[in-house]
């Protein structure tokens, strides 16, 4: 009777190590979604600013030949 009890406290056990797996797989898919967020969002910013230099720069062309003609 004694190994049984001690049968079903490994098991239990076991099951406690399980979820402790599955908690930590939630843990490694949470930090791999955060960590693609995280380079989506620096190269969308990254895009956005260069979009940003080039209009600036092709209005100061622009406004400089027209100043100039």
């Amino acid at each position: 009777m004694m190994s049984a009890g001690r049968g079903f406290d490994q098991y239990s056990g076991s099951s406690h190590y399980r979820l402790h797996g599955q908690q930590v797989l939630v843990y490694q898919l949470v930090v791999v979604v955060v960590v693609v967020v995280v380079v989506v969002v620096v190269v969308v910013v990254v895009v956005v600013v260069v979009v940003v230099v080039v209009v600036v720069v092709v209005v100061v062309v622009v406004v400089v030949v027209v100043v100039v003609d």
